[in-house]
């Protein structure tokens, strides 16, 4: 793959280095995701955090994550030094206002192009696979289950509309076999499965996130270019939302091996 390698962001890639090293990785999340209250995760990841003791006794969990991603937020558009770059990562509004083809072809970068397909093929597949379950569940035709895809169908991916619509009116062993050809195959097998087997979209929500940190990976290590400060942003964003997601299972009592399935990590 091949990566801007803009010289520029040399200083922003020692920062992205320093930051690093303090994603919590797999075995942490083994570890987090079993404590004995909501306070002692909070102490964990604070400890994990590094943050002084003055501020332990002032913060919520929620406001914890929360500084944690306007914290992050202002990391990358300090460093971050492409406008274009800088808003096609931070602002939503692009993939749903359906102009992200605009600023693909603007800035002709091999991996946002790579990340953006997957991210909304996996996105179409998702919503696919639960309008699909929902129609189940409510007795609904295929011509509907058409119409709701239609609404939150995203362009710009490799799979086209009608590819997964002509699916509404096949069992789920079609979507299976249909993905045996796409670089989708693992993640729709697996998650349908489980789906069928348990009922739940946990594995394929978790499956879909790590796919797409599997590209991230790659752009880490490069040595110059906006992607490894792309790839540290998207990864602390992952993290944010899995211990929002722990501290919600945990309050509620979630079962440990629901918890575990939940959360997306591949480092």
């Amino acid at each position: 793959m091949k990566f801007s390698e803009n010289p520029a962001y040399g200083f922003a890639i020692g920062r992205v280095r320093a930051k690093e090293t303090y994603l919590i990785k797999r075995t942490e999340y083994d570890r987090m995701v079993n404590p004995t209250s909501e306070f002692e995760l909070m102490s964990n990841v604070k400890n994990y955090w590094h943050i002084e003791s003055a501020e332990r006794e002032s913060q919520s969990f929620d406001n914890l994550l929360n500084a944690a991603h306007f914290e992050n937020e202002q990391f990358f558009a300090k460093y971050c030094i492409d406008a274009s770059v800088r808003q096609l990562i931070l602002d939503d509004s692009i993939i749903k206002n359906q102009v992200l083809n605009e600023y693909l072809q603007q800035l002709d970068n091999e991996f946002l192009n790579r990340y953006f397909q997957i991210l909304i093929d996996l996105e179409n597949i998702r919503s696919f696979a639960r309008i699909k379950n929902l129609a189940v569940k409510e007795k609904q035709d295929a011509t509907t289950q058409k119409k709701l895809f239609n609404k939150v169908f995203l362009l710009n991916g490799t799979i086209t509309e009608t590819t997964l619509a002509n699916l509404f009116s096949e069992p789920w062993e079609a979507l299976v076999q249909w993905s045996a050809n796409t670089p989708y195959h693992q993640t729709v097998e697996a998650g349908i499965s489980y789906l069928l087997d348990q009922k739940s979209f946990l594995r394929f929500e978790r499956m879909i996130q790590e796919q797409k940190q599997h590209l991230l990976l790659k752009a880490r290590y490069t040595t110059f270019g906006f992607e490894p400060l792309v790839a540290y942003y998207l990864f602390k964003e992952t993290e944010i939302r899995n211990l929002r997601k722990i501290y919600y299972a945990i309050s509620e009592k979630t079962p440990l091996d629901q918890i575990k399935e939940s959360v997306a990590c591949v480092l």
